[in-house]
């Protein structure tokens, strides 16, 4: 198991925009041509409801990073050149090469000094990306920007009854820095099961008959839901412990946010409260992938992280197969509510 603890990194801020477009479930269950039974069905089962996505074909993850970065430094009263580190977690980069972190150096107006990479991940990446983030501050930076997110939406197939309603927009940006908590972190990996989520014909490994196809994801949803039940209560058991904490201890469980069915069957599991476990980001604003932890703590959580101290588990699970969670400690952080990403067509 890589387990990993800190002293001397914690955060500072986090901020989350998402789609300026909210779709509705009902319109798009009747254009996918379900029955109303059918759409009536899912919708209590899974809590579609709405998710926002962007407005216009050539927004990009980074866009939606950029506007998350530019309020986060303005709310810590930051200016760009005080940054030291950048990294972009994403599936969806403006281009596969070079990395959009990169990119997003210049865009912000970071020094040219700054360190920039991308990491490949989906939904656990935002713990992943976390824990770098904080090994390089303990390490001797500053300050690090972590951005993350997926611009989901044109990841999979327009009329793609499984997957279309679940998907969502949105781009996060978080702050770590040099500040003594405490933290530990436990990653996993299984790449036996990465073709559970993925996205044929999208590289160099497609078939040349199939390179032509169109690039969308493939989810067996059986498989996803069996490794969710099998990985995630002893991963949380196993950070609690990692941790020294009882189950009541934390504040808050802010897990991954693949749909309500899956989440309340970890609830029942762990034996947890609705008050411990928020669980309705993707009925408000779509599986946000990477970006769905700090999306719930935008959306759902963000008067307490603003206004108290509190220690948090944070575990991610999914595409790869990759799963991990963390428990950290926060004080008072800035993280306004959720922003919308507006655009004009």
């Amino acid at each position: 198991m890589a387990e990993l603890r800190f002293r001397h990194a914690g955060l500072s801020g986090l901020v989350t925009t998402v789609g300026g477009r909210a779709l509705a479930f009902d319109a798009e269950a009747a254009s996918l041509g379900m029955s109303p039974e059918e759409a009536e069905r899912l919708k209590r089962a899974m809590g579609f409801t709405t998710r926002h996505v962007v407005v216009r074909d050539d927004t990009t993850t980074a866009d939606l990073c950029l506007h998350s970065a530019r309020t986060l430094l303005g709310g810590l009263s930051l200016r760009p050149e005080d940054l030291d580190g950048l990294i972009l977690v994403t599936q969806t980069p403006d281009y596969s090469s070079p990395s959009t972190a990169i990119s997003l150096q210049h865009r912000l107006g970071l020094r040219t000094d700054t360190l920039c990479f991308d990491m490949r991940l989906g939904c656990s990446g935002f713990v992943y990306g976390l824990s770098v983030a904080y090994s390089l501050v303990e390490s001797g930076l500053s300050r690090v920007l972590l951005c993350v997110g997926d611009v989901a939406s044109r990841m999979v197939a327009a009329d793609d009854r499984a997957i279309t309603p679940i998907m969502g927009d949105a781009g996060a940006a978080v702050l770590v820095e040099r500040r003594d908590t405490d933290s530990v972190f436990q990653l996993h990996s299984d790449g036996s099961g990465e073709k559970a989520l993925f996205i044929p014909h999208s590289g160099l490994r497609a078939d040349a008959e199939d390179r032509d196809k169109p690039a969308s994801m493939h989810m067996d949803g059986a498989q996803v839901f069996n490794f969710t039940l099998k990985r995630v209560p002893p991963l949380i058991t196993d950070i609690l412990a990692a941790a020294g904490m009882g189950p009541e201890e934390p504040d808050f469980y802010v897990l991954h946010q693949p749909n309500k069915y899956i989440l309340k069957n970890l609830q029942r599991r762990l034996g947890l409260d609705d008050g411990k476990l928020p669980s309705g980001t993707q009925s408000v604003y779509g599986n946000q992938n990477s970006a769905s932890i700090p999306g719930t703590i935008s959306g759902f959580l963000a008067e307490d992280f603003s206004h108290r101290p509190l220690r948090a588990v944070l575990a991610g699970f999914g595409v790869g197969l990759s799963w991990g969670a963390c428990v950290i400690e926060t004080d008072r952080i800035y993280a306004p509510p959720v922003l919308k990403f507006e655009e004009t067509t």
